[in-house]
C-alpha cells in the first residue's frame, strides 16, 4: 500500500474559505482569495464577511457556519483579537487546515499577542484542525490550484521550498521561474504556532513529487526534532537552506519578524557539516545551487575547463573558479596544439581558461574547440562564458546574434562533459533584452545558466561536494 504522509491532504482541498473579503480592491483578503480563481482551484470558493452579501459577483457569507457544504480549507485574514471565535466555529464546521494571514501574535513582542498564540495552539490542539501561521501566507501547489499570487506560474516542478517568511516565497517562485526552476509545493509558515518547519520537511522527504528540498528557515522551536528530520531528509534528498539571521543583527529581526529562536550561529553551522546540508547564504543562490541537481549530472571531480570571450573575463573566470574550490588545470601542449589548427594565436587563450576567437570563425571551429577541451581527461566539466555586451556592437547583423546562443546551446549539450553556460556583463537596454532571451533559451534546453562566473563555480563547487559526501559515504 502506497505511504502517504499525515500532512498530504493539506495539499489537496475540495472547498476553500476565504475570511476577511470585501469588495475594496485594496482589501487583503481580496487579494487572497483571487490567485485562487486565477489559478484554476476546481473546488468551492466561499467568501467570509459578515458586512457583505456579495464580493466580486460571488455570494458573500457572514460565518463559516453558514457555509452550506463542507470546508476543507480556511484562508484567514481578519484582525488577530477575533480569530479565536473564528477557530472555534471552524472545529465545529470540520474545517481541516487553516491559513492565518494575520499577524500581530507571537513576533509582535508583546504579551498579548503571544496569549492569543496559544489559544490558537489550544482550539485546534482540541478539535483536530491544523494550522499554518500565523502571519504567513500559505501554500502554493500548481497541480491542486492552489496559489496566493495571481502571477505565479501554473507549472509544476520538483522542487519543494519552505519559508518561514512570506515575501522571501513570493520572490522565490517568481525569480525561480526565470531560471527555469519550477515547484512542486511552497509552503509560507510563519510563526509555526502549530505546523512548523520539521513536519513540512518530513513531508517533503516522503513526498514523491519533491526531488530537491529548499527551505528559507529563521529558527526552529524543536533543535532535537529538528536535527534528526534534517538528518533523514538529506539521506533521501539533496536538501538546501538559507538560515536567516546568522548574524546578531540577523537574529533580532527574526524574532521581531516571526518570533523564531534563532539559535547561534556555531549551532548551526554544526547542524550543516553534521548533516550533510547544503548552506545557501541569500535566495539568489539557493536558486543557484538547486540549478545544477536539476540541469547537470555529477562531474567526476572539481577540474572545469573555461571557455569563453574576452581575456579579462577569462581571467576574472579562473580567479572566481579557483576561490569557489574548483580547479583550472592548464591544457597540455598537446591540446593547446590542436586548438590552434581552428584559429590563429593572435588574441586568443590556449591554457585554460581558453579565449578564442574561433567564435566568431564559425560554428564547426567553435565546436572543435570544445570538443577538444571537453575531451581532455584532465577535464570534468565546462563553464561557457558569454556576454551579450561583445556581441550587440555596431555592425553585427540581429540574426547573427540570435544564431549564436544557439550554437553554444548545441556544443554544450554534445560536450562528453556536464556544462554550465554564464550569460554576463549586461551594461545597456539590448545586452539585457538580448540576455532574457537568451536565458529562457537555455533553461528550455536543459542548461543551467547563471548572470556570473563567480555565482555558477559557487553553486557547482557546492554540488560537486554533496556527490563527494554522497559518494564516500561522509553524509550521516
Amino acid at each position: 500500500m502506497e505511504f502517504k504522509h499525515p500532512l498530504d491532504y493539506i495539499f489537496h482541498p475540495t472547498s476553500i474559505g476565504v475570511a476577511g473579503v470585501s469588495n475594496d480592491s485594496a482589501n487583503i483578503g481580496q487579494m487572497l482569495l483571487l490567485p485562487l480563481l486565477a489559478s484554476g482551484f476546481s473546488g468551492q470558493v466561499y467568501p467570509l464577511n459578515p458586512k457583505q452579501d456579495e464580493v466580486l459577483g460571488m455570494k458573500c457569507y457572514a460565518s463559516v457556519n453558514n457555509i452550506p457544504g463542507s470546508v476543507d480549507y480556511l484562508i484567514v485574514s481578519i484582525p488577530a483579537q477575533l480569530t479565536p471565535k473564528l477557530l472555534e466555529d471552524c472545529g465545529a464546521k470540520g474545517v481541516k487546515v487553516v491559513t492565518l494571514f494575520t499577524a500581530g501574535f507571537s513576533e509582535s513582542d508583546d504579551a498579548g499577542g503571544k496569549w492569543l498564540e496559544t489559544q490558537l495552539g489550544q482550539i485546534t490542539r482540541c478539535s483536530g484542525m491544523r494550522i499554518l501561521g500565523p502571519n504567513c501566507l500559505g501554500i502554493y501547489c500548481p497541480t491542486s490550484g492552489l496559489s496566493f499570487g495571481p502571477d505565479f506560474p501554473g507549472e509544476s516542478g520538483p522542487v519543494g521550498f519552505i519559508s518561514q517568511s512570506g515575501g522571501n516565497t513570493h520572490y522565490m517562485i517568481q525569480a525561480a521561474a526565470t531560471r527555469g526552476v519550477y515547484f512542486s509545493k511552497v509552503i509560507s509558515y510563519g510563526n509555526a504556532c502549530d505546523i512548523n518547519e520539521s513536519e513540512l520537511l518530513d513531508y517533503f522527504t516522503h513526498d514523491p513529487e519533491t526531488k530537491i528540498i529548499t527551505a528559507y528557515i529563521e529558527g526552529t522551536k524543536d533543535g532535537a526534532r529538528f536535527f534528526k528530520v534534517l538528518n533523514d531528509a538529506v539521506k533521501a534528498k539533496p536538501v538546501i537552506i538559507f538560515k536567516g539571521g546568522y548574524t546578531e543583527a540577523g537574529m533580532a529581526g527574526a524574532a521581531s519578524h516571526t518570533g523564531a529562536l534563532a539559535g547561534s550561529e556555531a549551532v548551526w553551522d554544526g547542524l550543516f557539516k553534521q548533516t550533510g546540508a547544503i548552506r545557501a547564504y541569500s535566495l539568489d543562490e539557493l536558486i543557484d545551487i538547486a540549478l545544477p541537481f536539476l540541469y547537470m549530472s555529477p562531474p567526476q571531480g572539481k577540474n572545469v575547463g573555461i571557455i569563453g570571450l574576452g581575456g579579462g573575463a577569462s581571467v576574472q573566470a579562473a580567479d572566481e573558479c579557483t576561490t569557489a574550490g574548483l580547479s583550472v588545470p592548464p591544457l597540455p601542449q598537446e591540446i593547446r596544439g590542436i586548438l590552434k589548427q581552428f584559429t590563429t594565436s593572435a588574441g586568443n587563450m590556449f591554457r585554460n581558461p581558453v579565449d578564442t576567437q574561433s567564435f566568431f570563425i564559425g560554428p564547426q571551429q567553435f565546436t572543435e574547440t570544445a570538443r577538444t577541451v571537453a575531451n581532455w581527461e584532465g577535464i570534468d566539466l565546462l563553464i561557457f562564458h558569454i556576454s551579450p555586451d561583445a556581441l550587440v556592437a555596431p555592425g553585427m547583423r540581429q540574426n547573427e546574434v540570435k544564431s549564436w546562443i544557439e550554437i553554444v546551446i548545441e556544443v554544450a549539450k554534445q560536450c562528453s562533459k556536464p556544462a554550465a553556460i554564464v550569460l554576463h556583463s549586461f551594461s545597456g537596454a539590448k545586452s539585457w533584452q538580448l540576455l532574457s532571451v537568451w536565458q529562457e533559451q537555455c533553461h528550455e534546453a536543459g542548461l543551467a545558466t547563471f548572470p556570473t562566473v563567480k555565482r555558477a563555480a559557487n553553486a557547482i563547487s557546492k554540488f560537486i561536494q554533496y556527490h563527494h559526501l554522497e559518494r564516500n559515504g561522509q553524509k550521516s
